[in-house]
Parts: structure tokens; sequence; C-alpha cells
């Protein structure tokens, strides 16, 4: 039997049901977002530590970003010092008509 808008019984069900589904979504949205942005809240906090913490404790984190520097300082060197090297020994062993 058909409603007063033109739609049977069954039609008006499947609305209702795809209306539940999308309220759902758009709900399961809201609190991802509400996660994401509670994380990117707590983020800086969480590096922080607590202040009642020794300073080697709370600076433990900044560790492993100054020894990755260091390294990369080291490599970026040695890398220079090889290059100045080779040329040395292109020029200066070889003869400058060598290259």
């Amino acid at each position: 039997m058909a409603s007063r808008s033109g739609l049977t019984e069954s039609e008006v069900d499947r609305a209702a049901e795809l209306e539940a589904q999308v309220a759902a979504r758009e709900k399961a949205a809201i609190a991802e977002s509400l996660r994401r942005r509670q994380r990117a809240d707590d983020g800086p906090s969480r590096l922080a530590g607590d202040i009642n913490q020794s300073l080697s404790v709370r600076a433990a984190h900044e560790y492993a970003y100054v020894a990755r520097d260091v390294r990369r300082f080291l490599l970026t060197g040695g890398l220079m010092i090889a290059i100045l090297a080779v040329i040395y020994i292109v020029l200066n062993v070889m003869g400058p008509g060598a290259v």
C-alpha cells in the first residue's frame, strides 16, 4: 500500500534505515575528529614531561634528535673531505690534463 507521499512502506523503511546509517557515520566522524584534536592538544605536554622530573629525564627525548643531527654533520663533513681528496688527487697527482 502506498503512503501519502507515493512511497511504499518498504521504501519508507529503507529511507529511515539509510538516514540512520548516515547519522551513525556522522557521529563516528565527529568522534574521530574530537579524538584527533585531543591527541594534538596532548602532544606538546606529553613531550615536555612532568615538571617535577630532573632535567635529564625531561630532555631525554631531545638526545635522539641531537645524536641524529651530529651523525648528519659528521657524514656531511666526511663526504666533503672525500670529495676534496678526490679533486686533490685528480689535479695534483694525475695533472690538470687528466680531466
